[in-house]
């Protein structure tokens, strides 16, 4: 029974070398938590401003949200710093996580995650862009949750699979929210910020607690 046990525990630590080696492993639940955070402080910030602009356009027939009002400006920023913010909360935690696991922070696995992300990323910023100077200001909360969700489902087969089904529901969340336009924060609002904590405290909860 000792020597069959033994066997057992073998396996195991061959399989963790395999998920180390194939896997990162090191991202924290609280990564998630952190981003979803920023993301309800950014959508808590703009509300106000875009309940005035949906105010005026319902009454005013002739209001034009560019170039009479800051909306763009307000929009860049704000996704820039809560972007920002966010990455430097992933980093710190993950850096924490990659400490306590003794992994890498930084190997290969994670550059091809890195990679695999940026893509689609890097798409969506600039068909982002596009849709700002075309003033499709209603299009721009379900590019960014279509194209964030596709590149989570590029980078997903270099880490946990979490991250699939995450992907996946910011991936369906963007294409509900093509057909109610008017509601872009809220859509914003649940698949950057409620859907990060969730994700994120289920992560730390099954990897993180003990």
């Amino acid at each position: 029974m000792k020597e069959e046990q033994k066997h057992i525990e073998a396996l195991h630590d061959i399989k963790d070398m395999m998920n180390r080696s194939s896997r990162f492993i090191s991202l924290s639940g609280l990564s998630g938590v952190g981003a979803g955070l920023c993301a309800l402080a950014a959508t808590i910030y703009i509300w106000p401003v875009w309940l005035a602009v949906r105010e005026k356009l319902q009454t005013d027939s002739n209001f034009q949200v560019y170039p009479e009002t800051n909306v763009q400006r307000l929009l860049v920023n704000t996704g820039i710093l809560t972007f920002l913010s966010a990455l430097l909360l992933a980093l710190l935690f993950t850096w924490l996580r990659s400490k306590k696991t003794n992994s890498s922070m930084w190997g290969s696995t994670a550059k091809r995650l890195m990679l695999n992300t940026a893509i689609p990323l890097i798409a969506g910023a600039f068909v982002t862009y596009r849709l700002l100077e075309l003033e499709l200001i209603g299009l721009i909360a379900p590019s960014c949750l279509i194209f964030y969700g596709l590149a989570l489902l590029n980078g997903s087969k270099y880490t946990v699979s979490e991250i699939r089904w995450l992907g996946i529901c910011e991936i369906i969340l963007g294409l509900i929210n093509l057909w109610f336009i008017g509601y872009g924060l809220i859509a914003w609002a649940i698949g950057f910020g409620v859907l990060h904590i969730l994700y994120g405290a289920l992560m730390w909860w099954k990897y993180e607690r003990v």
